[in-house]
């Protein structure tokens, strides 16, 4: 959806392309990042990376310092997914690795849960750095908190900071320590956001609530909203767990697993709170059909968090950081 590429322009860097074989996202990639060019296919694919280097050579971007930003689907590797060795989907991280070598970016910043450094999936790591060492690249890897980087949500990532010249682990944990900031409720993040009323049969995904896009709710049966209404806050099971609004909330799924309840209203919340839940500002549009939208928002890579990593990572490559405001 663009967590990564949000957290790039904040930094001031120049977005050029964006990479996803699923159609919805690179809409809503479209939609926000108009100045790039939104590619359709798999990222390992020859074609696809021959279009990203066109895209570097059509934006006259040849002699600026590249960088690659990914977020390699997780579900293989996450808890709260499939956990199938087998996933096809775990394929992607090689095919990450095999566009870095391609390209030869400056540096590199790929995301993943924090699982994916389990003992069960040390030979595909293996492989991560077998292809990114041919290449002679580094790696080095840091676990992080959305909660300790000003996202409401505790959410526990893997980065995967890949660089020519080995980072000093001590300088760039004391900087990602220096940018931390303070932890924010979800009741101080979506606690101004009005009721939001139920989509309606027809769903368009331009449509506001109040001015306020993506803020429509589920539409629930009398019986399932006083269900959630009778759930106490911070219980329930995984489908309509209820949100506590004096913490963070738990991490946000996708999938088969319903989102969290509203700590006040006796519903599911919106495509709009989970994105504000997720450090997404509300400039930031998400297209697609309504089922998709929340599956895109609870994928993403929360931006405050990956532009802290970010910045510590073109730091520590003597890449200026051109900008310090925040979209």
């Amino acid at each position: 959806m663009g967590g990564l590429s949000l957290a790039a322009r904040q930094l001031g860097m120049c977005l050029v392309a964006g990479v996803d074989t699923e159609p919805q996202a690179l809409l809503t990639f479209e939609e926000n990042f108009g100045e790039g060019c939104a590619i359709e296919g798999s990222v390992g694919g020859k074609t696809v990376l021959e279009k990203c280097s066109a895209a570097l050579r059509e934006r006259g971007a040849a002699d600026a310092p590249l960088v690659i930003v990914s977020g390699p689907p997780c579900q293989g590797f996450s808890a709260a997914g499939s956990r199938k060795a087998n996933d096809k989907r775990n394929k992607v991280l090689l095919a990450v690795a095999r566009a870095i070598k391609a390209l030869r970016p400056r540096c590199a910043l790929v995301e993943n849960v924090d699982a994916l450094l389990a003992e069960k999936h040390a030979a595909r790591l293996r492989d991560f750095r077998r292809h990114l060492g041919e290449a002679n690249y580094h790696i080095f890897n840091v676990v992080l908190s959305a909660k300790d980087y000003g996202v409401p949500q505790k959410r526990e990532r893997a980065f995967f900071l890949i660089t020519p010249e080995p980072l000093n682990a001590t300088t760039i944990t004391a900087r990602l320590a220096e940018l931390k900031q303070p932890e924010i409720t979800v009741g101080a993040c979506i606690g101004d956001l009005p009721d939001a009323p139920p989509r309606g049969d027809t769903y368009d995904d331009e449509a506001e609530s109040g001015g306020i896009p993506n803020h429509l709710a589920m539409r629930h049966s009398v019986a399932v909203m006083a269900k959630i209404a009778a759930i106490p806050q911070g219980g329930g099971p995984m489908s309509y767990r209820k949100l506590r609004p004096d913490r963070p909330a738990n991490t946000l799924f996708s999938g088969h697993r319903a989102p969290p309840a509203h700590y006040f209203y006796p519903r599911s919340i919106t495509v709009r709170e989970a994105a504000r839940l997720q450090g997404f500002p509300d400039t930031f549009l998400v297209r697609g059909s309504f089922s998709n939208q929340m599956q895109q928002v609870t994928n993403a890579v929360p931006p405050p968090l990956a532009k802290a990593v970010l910045r510590a990572l073109l730091e520590s490559c003597g890449i200026a950081v051109p900008c310090d405001n925040a979209v």
